[in-house]
């Protein structure tokens, strides 16, 4: 018998129980509901009306994958063909949500439309991939994986490869919204074990193998888990396990998975109703404290109270009869205002019955055809940044994250149309389609990207500073950094008579990060011979165009590569160290006695890119930076 085929099995024997009601939150009494609506026979097939899930008959036995969502009926629905189980949901969990979020950047929940050829798509007979890919350095948008409930699960990295759960981004139940306003979870959702049962499986990842909770079915400790937190057992064949830390969920794919844009593809896309404007911003509110969320019995009106600095305040909202949304913010002062949207709601996400792969894309592995993940899109626009929207923090209230930390942008935001007078057609970027940027480096660097001054960090020495900006994406990117150790320019010591070490390590949000395939060439090295009482250096002279595109860089060494432990970075390092995953500690082979270090690589678009918006500047800044060097 096949794994596969063993899972389902036991699947179908484990949830094989004489009659199943409707979901009762695992919550407190006060929001406990009587159960009413029985589970329909397996024979039952569910489709998604505008406002409820209804239940209609079809001949066949349903998968065994069906049944832990067919726990969650009728808010839950499910249909399938040979090859794919298709899942239908709103969006919005029985359980209190948005309560306890500390880093919110003035999302709500909004019910969605995950039905019809929008409907959540899981493979019936999952794959195993030749070459599995890991959600630390992929998928950052979107889902990857679908809860028992219709929740989706997002990667437990934020799309700024941060994690989510340890920066207060999450409600008590691991979840909170995108700025598509759909609601989704970072970290497994075990607490459904309440209503499904201990042993069942809590959710199904999108290449179709099962999550558990942090046991096996019979109760024992699971073995050992691969790198994506799953593993294979006799019994139940591969499987995922919900883990305490990170990864929390499945770390990344074991099974065959297409990759697009970031994301699995397909899956379905949240509606955006809400634009910026004088009334609502998702800029981060700092000083905010989700209090509670409550949604009226009809599903038309909701409200989500917060404390802003300790000032209560909330956000309510109205469905419209003609498919507009009314909302009234609190300003800081508490008085309201009334804003009224037009939802935009984007085409299918796959869905369907069909669900073909798009040509010319590959099935997701390392390297493989679905490419390097390209610039996430503005979350709402299309998601985390994916098909559904994603949060992404600057900071948490304890400024223990570096500054300036805003969602990673790319290929898909809509940017802004041009003002009066502008020409016809002109579209600007938006600040979602920048890049976000993370470095470290010790003690000092100077970034340049295709001969263009974008980085310097204002800390020279001490104390050593995480630096965190927005850089617009131009590929193919030239990156040039200069880093250097405090050392003094005659002894090559600090400190007196200390030899130092140093390190650099950099990510950007399209997943370029610092490794041995980067160029190294040290300018300054000292003291030689690790001679401390007297002291001498080699200085080289610095190229003058060192950080030009067309510089010729052919004749150095590939960087090499130092653990965490060799170089030893501080504090502001190992608080943000999330932002830097898959990143590795750079410099040249001797990282006690080279003190000044240029580093180059460069980067090339990844599949498919093509930047959405025509605006250009009207400055040259590769030219400005040549004047202000030449200075």
């Amino acid at each position: 018998m096949s794994p596969a085929v063993r899972l389902l099995a036991l699947l179908a024997a484990a949830y094989a129980a004489p009659s199943l009601d409707a979901h009762i939150p695992p919550i407190d009494a006060k929001y406990r509901e009587a159960a009413t609506t029985p589970l329909v026979a397996p024979s039952a097939k569910y489709y998604l009306n505008f406002t409820t899930l209804a239940a209609g008959t079809t001949n066949g036995t349903p998968p065994a994958l069906a049944v832990p969502f067919q726990a969650f009926a009728p808010k839950v629905g499910v249909r399938w063909d040979e090859k794919y189980l298709y899942v239908e949901a709103k969006g919005l969990p029985d359980h209190p949500l948005m309560a306890g979020i500390k880093s919110w950047q003035q999302q709500v929940p909004i019910p969605q439309t995950y039905a019809g050829d929008k409907a959540w798509r899981i493979p019936l007979h999952p794959v195993p991939a030749k070459e599995p890919m890991s959600a630390k350095t992929h998928f950052m948008r979107g889902a990857i994986a679908l809860a028992a409930n219709g929740i989706p699960i997002f990667n437990a990295l934020n799309n700024r490869g941060d994690d989510a759960k340890k920066f207060g981004e999450l409600d008590d139940f691991g979840g909170h919204c995108g700025k598509g306003d759909d609601y989704h979870y970072h970290d497994a959702p075990v607490f459904l074990e309440k209503t499904l049962g201990k042993g069942k499986a809590i959710a199904v990842a999108l290449d179709g193998y099962a999550i558990y909770g942090y046991n096996e079915p019979d109760g024992s400790a699971p073995g050992k888990l691969d790198e994506f937190g799953g593993h294979e057992t006799k019994v139940l064949g591969y499987h995922y396990h919900a883990q305490k830390v990170y990864p929390y969920i499945n770390g990344g794919f074991h099974g065959e998975v297409t990759e697009i844009g970031g994301q699995v593809d397909p899956q379905p896309s949240a509606s955006h109703v809400r634009k910026e404007g004088s009334a609502y911003s998702q800029s981060p509110l700092r000083g905010a404290l989700i209090k509670d969320f409550t949604a009226s019995p009809d599903g038309k009106t909701y409200e989500l109270r917060y404390t802003l600095n300790g000032k209560a305040l909330s956000v309510k909202y109205i469905a419209n009869e003609d498919g507009t949304w009314t909302f009234t913010y609190s300003r800081p002062d508490g008085t309201p205002v009334v804003e009224t949207y037009k939802p935009n709601d984007r085409g299918p996400g796959g869905g369907g019955q069909g669900g073909d792969r798009p040509k010319g894309e590959g099935k997701g592995g390392k390297g493989g055809k679905g490419g390097k993940r390209p610039p996430a899109e503005p979350e709402g626009a299309k998601g985390e940044t994916g098909d559904l929207g994603e949060q992404s923090q600057p900071g948490t209230p304890e400024g223990d994250r570096p500054k300036g930390d805003r969602p990673k942008g790319g290929k898909g935001g809509k940017g802004g149309k041009g003002g009066p007078g502008d020409p016809p057609g002109l579209i600007k970027p938006s600040p979602a389609d920048a890049l976000k940027l993370n470095v470290y480096a010790d003690n000092w660097f100077i970034l340049f990207i295709n001969g263009k001054l974008r980085v310097v960090d204002p800390i020279e020495y001490m104390p050593h500073n995480v630096v965190s900006v927005d850089i617009m994406p131009e590929y193919p990117m030239t990156i040039a950094v200069m880093a250097m150790d405090n050392a003094d320019p005659k002894t090559g010591l600090e400190y007196g008579n200390h030899i130092g070490d140093a390190g650099l390590i950099i990510k950007f949000s399209d997943g370029t990060v610092t490794n041995a395939k980067w160029k190294a060439k040290s300018f300054f090295k000292g003291p030689l011979n690790r001679d401390v009482n007297n002291p001498k250096v080699q200085h080289d002279p610095i190229p003058a165009n060192w950080y030009a595109v067309d510089f010729d860089d052919s004749s150095w060494a590939q960087a090499s590569e130092f653990t965490e432990e060799r170089v030893n970075p501080k504090e502001s390092y190992t608080k943000a160290k999330e932002s830097f995953a898959g990143a590795k500690f750079i410099w040249t082979a001797d990282l006690d006695l080279d003190n000044t270090v240029v580093f180059r690589t460069k980067v090339e678009a990844p599949a498919g890119y093509k930047p959405h918006w025509t605006a250009k500047p009207e400055v040259d800044m590769a030219e400005v930076t040549k004047r202000l060097l030449n200075k």
